[in-house]
């Protein structure tokens, strides 16, 4: 499917499917896809793109030994990795070490934001959200969510925390109060007693959501807490923090 974001952009979107199964189970294992299609005089910022998004596609053989950056993405592409899961699978079932293992199921899914609004104005920044979850057969599976921030001008790919931020130390005090209040803990308890895991004080998410009129932290579970407590979101209105940001519009 071909869809159209605003503007001339372009971006193609799919889902692929494969199931993996034994004796015992059978599970689907699927990659929902986001690319931007090749064509002559591809913006450097979507060449960028698209090939960050074929490094993180998980699973493809050869993946820990060099990973190879593709600029063309193709449905056969993502059909392709979700082949080679397989074929890991295989693999490691039959295999006497655990060189080889795969998860059981992988859910893997691309966003591609070319519009970000901030505060209503069109920006120079590409949103790429990422969400992957991954099964193994143990206690329980894993999920994260990864989100990555370009510049259409340039075509670099943005830190949020260096890039963006004007005043770290300004736009930490607001996310602090944001945190505590969502998470009800007390300005006076410390974050370790109240079970996160923030040891040399409270730390910024790797991850951060951006919208018309909110910034929102993301946790990943594992990253500031306990799995039991799952992935946190924190959202703070972006009139509370636009001071603290540069905001470049296009």
């Amino acid at each position: 499917m071909m869809m159209s974001n605003g503007d001339t952009v372009t971006i193609t979107t799919g889902n692929v499917r494969r199931t993996i199964q034994n004796a015992a189970l059978k599970q689907d294992s699927r990659i929902a896809y986001a690319y931007y299609p090749s064509y002559t005089g591809m913006p450097l910022y979507q060449r960028k793109i698209n090939e960050a998004i074929s490094v993180a596609v998980p699973f493809r053989l050869g993946d820990e030994e060099s990973p190879i950056a593709s600029q063309n993405l193709s449905e056969q592409f993502f059909t392709n990795a979700l082949h080679d899961l397989a074929k890991r699978y295989s693999d490691y079932i039959t295999s006497t070490s655990d060189v080889n293992e795969a998860p059981w199921v992988l859910i893997d899914s691309t966003m591609i934001d070319d519009q970000v609004l901030l505060l209503g104005k069109q920006t120079d920044l590409v949103q790429v959200v990422r969400y992957r979850y991954e099964f193994a057969g143990g206690a329980h599976g894993n999920s994260f969510i990864t989100i990555a921030l370009f510049s259409k001008t340039t075509g670099k790919q943005l830190a949020f925390a260096k890039d963006i931020v004007t005043d770290l130390a300004g736009f930490k005090k607001v996310a602090e109060a944001a945190f505590r209040k969502a998470r009800k803990i007390p300005g006076k308890r410390s974050f370790t007693k109240a079970g996160y895991w923030f040891e040399q004080g409270f730390g910024l998410s790797e991850n951060v959501l951006l919208s018309n009129d909110t910034v929102t932290l993301i946790y990943n579970p594992y990253e500031c807490a306990p799995y039991v407590m799952g992935e946190i979101r924190v959202s703070i209105p972006l009139k509370n923090v636009k001071h603290l940001l540069k905001m470049r519009s296009r």
